[in-house]
């Protein structure tokens, strides 16, 4: 694909992330599946970064109790307060280093940061009010690590920072902090919040669509582009994948090669470009063969395609291969160049067989591949099977060909 060039989400119908892209180009607002997705990847992705976020926040605070009960601050109310600093920061910093951080650091967050940052708004202020009025230099910063630096989602940050904000002017209305004072501190606040929640959710809006369309091209690199099924080359990668589970667990593997029957004669006949239609029509009807997550439909090239479905016996396998061939039928798609019947129709072959170290991904291939052989000499529109019985007779990778099959 082009750099820069749009993605043709019109082409991708089945793929969730085009819908998401459809559905909220401006306002991307992710179905449930989808968001929990996105939390987990843009957290994982954020990890070293809130790791040493968590740390520096915990070592400041620390720093400051130390240099408060250095100084002989009274017990009561601030004491409480930097106690509540400290532990909420050292928590977190816990949290970012520890094994749970993918399932809990997020939840334990989206509670103590904004109440953190309450009650640190509230120190500050209390400071300030005192004499030490540089600390309120502090308070733009309290704003940049829910929204850029702790991996929180752009609501829980602007909803901390809104907090952020109320608390100073409560607490600077409680504390008696001078007009003047106030109001300078809580006008650079303002502007500082506005700043942070407008770049946090341009770039909010720009890691979501990031993270659609770096699917959306994973997607498109493993699927054949004219049907939407799986690529061959997935395919391949898929079944040499699963044959050795297959073996450990002694599970069947079966095979289903589909063959449009004079997909050649189609073509001359009505052109390419309603040939390509065809075919969507009979990919979308061998979908069902797809029953579980382990079985794949792949085109396998031209006018063939190939399932492999995972732990079926020889009667479910017939019985979903001929399935399909009737649903094809049944389409009704007129075919006046075929020498088999007036409508579109395909022919399919099945090999059925439970994997071992001695067999081979190949040969279950070549057996499918036997099977579709012979239903287009028994007369095409049809299936045949082939089983552990059969995979015998491979000894050089194919059985002994009727001459004069056609097999277009």
């Amino acid at each position: 694909m082009v750099k820069g060039a749009p993605l043709n989400l019109a082409a991708m119908p089945g793929s969730p992330q085009a819908a998401e892209l459809v559905r909220a180009q401006q306002e991307l607002r992710f179905s449930p599946a989808m968001e929990a997705e996105y939390v987990r990847t843009h957290l994982l992705g954020s990890r070293l970064l809130i790791r040493v976020t968590c740390v520096l926040a915990a070592v400041l605070s620390i720093a400051r109790a130390v240099e408060q009960t250095a100084a002989g601050f009274p017990v009561g109310g601030p004491a409480a307060a930097l106690a509540v600093v400290t532990i909420a920061s050292v928590l977190l910093a816990s949290l970012a280093w520890s094994s749970a951080f993918e399932r809990h650091f997020l939840p334990v967050a989206r509670v103590i940061v904004p109440i953190r940052n309450v009650v640190v708004a509230g120190c500050i202020t209390a400071a300030a009010a005192e004499g030490q009025r540089e600390m309120l230099m502090i308070l733009p910063v309290l704003l940049f690590g829910p929204f850029f630096f702790l991996g929180l989602s752009y609501r829980t940050a602007l909803f901390t920072g809104v907090l952020t904000a109320v608390s100073f002017v409560v607490h600077a209305t409680l504390a008696g902090l001078a007009l003047p004072v106030a109001l300078r501190a809580i006008t650079f606040l303002l502007i500082a919040l506005a700043g942070c929640a407008l770049a946090a959710r341009h770039l909010e809006r720009l890691s979501r669509t990031t993270f659609l369309e770096t699917r959306l091209i994973s997607q498109l690199a493993q699927h054949d582009t004219l049907t939407g099924t799986k690529n061959r080359r997935v395919f391949d990668e898929h079944l040499a994948r699963l044959w050795p589970q297959a073996v450990t667990e002694g599970r069947t593997i079966a095979i289903v090669l589909i063959d449009v029957d004079h997909f050649k004669a189609y073509n001359d006949c009505y052109g390419h470009q309603a040939g390509d239609v065809t075919l969507r029509r009979i990919a979308e009807c061998l979908q069902s063969l797809v029953r579980g997550p382990l079985d794949v439909l792949s085109r396998y090239g031209g006018e063939e395609f190939v399932a492999m479905l995972y732990d079926v016996d020889t009667d479910q396998a017939v019985a979903l291969a001929d399935r399909v061939r009737r649903g094809v039928h049944e389409l009704g798609m007129e075919h006046r160049g075929s020498r088999t019947s007036a409508t579109i129709t395909i022919s399919v072959g099945v090999a059925v067989i439970e994997p071992s170290a001695a067999r081979t991904p190949r040969g279950a291939l070549q057996l499918a591949d036997q099977a579709l052989y012979a239903a287009k000499v028994g007369g095409r529109n049809r299936v045949r099977v082939m089983n552990e019985t059969d995979y015998g007779m491979l000894v050089t990778g194919v059985f002994d060909k009727q001459p004069g099959a056609a097999r277009a």
